[in-house]
């Protein structure tokens, strides 16, 4: 019987520690995404965050399906203006790319002929050849 009983309690803590970890852990990643600069994934991130949020405030047991559905409206919402956010920036860097000019292909400098490794033109060896 006591070992029923931990094993229930053991769920029950175990399952609202994760729900706080979850909270914690989307706050932190929508901060640190909006700090990036990836605004449709920091949108995402506070949407869990908000959501974990309202469920740790709810007063409700079973909470009303209403609630999610207008939830999970308002967080798409969000996100979309996120992306939208996300994607103007991707233009307005794709334009300053554009006006960058090309270049042209780089080619090496042409060497002088090799010289043997004592650097004078005298060979010590007869089989060494000097390339012009």
């Amino acid at each position: 019987m006591w070992l029923l009983l931990a094993i229930v309690l053991s769920a029950i803590v175990l399952f609202y520690l994760l729900a706080f970890y979850i909270s914690v852990v989307a706050w932190l990643n929508a901060i640190g995404h909006l700090l990036k600069g990836n605004f449709a994934r920091a949108a995402a991130w506070a949407c869990i965050g908000g959501g974990m949020i309202l469920w740790w405030q709810g007063e409700d047991t079973i909470p009303d399906p209403w609630a999610f559905h207008e939830w999970l409206k308002t967080s798409a919402i969000i996100v979309g203006i996120g992306a939208l956010v996300s994607s103007l920036r991707w233009l307005r860097k794709q334009r300053a790319m554009q006006t960058i000019p090309t270049m042209s292909v780089w080619t090496p400098p042409k060497t002088p002929r090799k010289l043997p490794a004592n650097d004078n033109l005298v060979v010590f060896s007869l089989h060494a050849k000097i390339e012009d």
